[in-house]
């Protein structure tokens, strides 16, 4: 993620100083238009970024967001107007609140796919908008800038190039990373996700998972299990309204719970506390993978309160 936020700054910067060598070419309308397109995409995608890398805390990726795109906006726009800069920073912090959103909702194995895409319509609506700045200053075709622009077959060479070479250190540096619950990880975890799950064994040594839930955060958020060791999992809600815990797709067997339900296979893993009490639930997880899990109640998911488990 940062080595993408990365490129997305330093082809901002090079926009923004574009604007301000050239500002006194540069007419207020075609300045407006750079100042907005260019806080939009930094919001966009600064909030995308942040709403993955600070999944569950809906808040904080979006003042992240926002802040990437009021900034950009600003300074694309101080050097034409005060209606640029208006322009930039509305369109910057609307992108901000979009991009946070997105990278909440999408889910782990799409996040990789959406963050290149975002950096394609990214690169593409940036070198539109350097174009027409260009066609506002007028052609210097002693630049290499400019060249690149006016030719064609400079630009269709020059953009694949830029896109292979992004793919592959982008690989690289998700390969080398070592957190064990960072995002780029996830698409290993999913490639376990259909491996055979060992025979369950009642007697295996059990685990206690203690989660607390206040509003609109679940503490831990991340979860490591392991597939045929049973689960006691303590739901502790110390907010002021009811919450609960749900885990999508997870396929478990239900061993005993604080309302005496009766052995289940394959039955949702879901425990409900009311406001300053606890609940338990113990079940054996049967099948490796990440899974998400969540508040059901509503508006509390959309909220941020999501979380992660890898089981294997």
């Amino acid at each position: 993620m940062l080595f993408t936020g990365g490129i997305a700054a330093v082809l901002s910067f090079v926009v923004i100083a574009f604007i301000f060598i050239k500002r006194k070419k540069i007419t207020c309308m075609a300045g407006m238009m750079a100042a907005m397109a260019l806080g939009m995409l930094a919001g966009l995608t600064g909030g995308l970024l942040a709403g993955i890398s600070y999944n569950g805390n809906l808040f904080l990726s979006t003042i992240l967001g926002m802040t990437f795109g009021f900034l950009a906006g600003f300074f694309a726009g101080m050097p034409i107007s005060i209606m640029a800069i208006i322009d930039g920073v509305l369109s910057g912090v609307m992108g901000g609140m979009m991009g946070a959103m997105l990278g909440e909702m999408i889910a782990p194995e799409y996040q990789d796919p959406t963050v290149h895409i975002m950096l394609v319509l990214f690169v593409g609506m940036t070198c539109i908008v350097l174009y027409m700045l260009q066609q506002e200053a007028g052609f210097n075709h002693s630049f290499l800038i400019n060249k690149l622009f006016h030719n064609p077959l400079w630009l269709a060479i020059a953009l694949p190039l830029f896109f292979y070479l992004y793919n592959h250190l982008y690989n690289e540096f998700t390969r080398s990373s070592d957190l064990p619950m960072t995002n780029s990880s996830l698409n290993h975890f999913m490639e376990d996700h259909n491996q055979a799950a060992p025979p369950l064994s009642i007697e295996t040594k059990g685990k206690k998972v203690v989660i607390e839930a206040t509003e609109f955060v679940y503490l831990p958020k991340s979860l490591q299990l392991t597939v045929g060791q049973p689960v006691t999992l303590i739901l502790k809600n110390s907010g002021r309204v009811e919450h609960d815990i749900e885990f999508e797709n997870m396929k478990a067997s239900l061993l005993q719970r604080n309302d005496h339900e009766n052995h289940a296979e394959d039955a949702n893993v879901h425990v409900h506390s009311l406001p300053g009490k606890t609940a338990e639930l113990t079940f054996i997880p049967i099948e490796s993978g990440v899974f998400r899990f969540y508040c059901t109640v509503p508006g509390h998911k959309e909220s941020g309160m999501v979380g992660w488990a890898k089981v294997s």
